[in-house]
């Protein structure tokens, strides 16, 4: 599993301007776990738009699928998938496929 903390800490050393095959952006309320953070597919994004993504989930309080309100930190849990959809967890071998071969030069 990954956390929202270590999602942004590999962003932040991946070539900002790249496109990764798995993108994603705007942040919610997992619908399976809602006290975790998930963020909904999208196409043409840079890692340096996924990152803002994911800053903009850091300390933000979201509501849950069925109510309830979630506030994310660093060692929330973070998930792919689309709002009121369940999805696919992240873990390190995302980082790998899709960010491993970003780092800057």
């Amino acid at each position: 599993m990954m956390t929202l903390g270590e999602l942004i800490e590999i962003l932040q050393k991946a070539d900002q301007s790249r496109v990764v095959p798995i993108r994603f952006h705007r942040p919610h309320s997992y619908r399976g776990y809602y006290s975790c953070v998930a963020f909904e597919l999208k196409d043409n994004i840079t890692v340096e738009e996924m990152l803002e993504s994911a800053k903009s989930a850091l300390g933000a309080t979201f509501v849950g699928y069925k109510g309830g309100e979630y506030k994310m930190d660093n060692s929330t849990d973070v998930y792919l998938a689309e709002y009121g959809r369940l999805g696919k967890k992240l873990d390190r071998s995302y980082s790998v496929t899709c960010l491993g071969t970003l780092e800057r030069r």
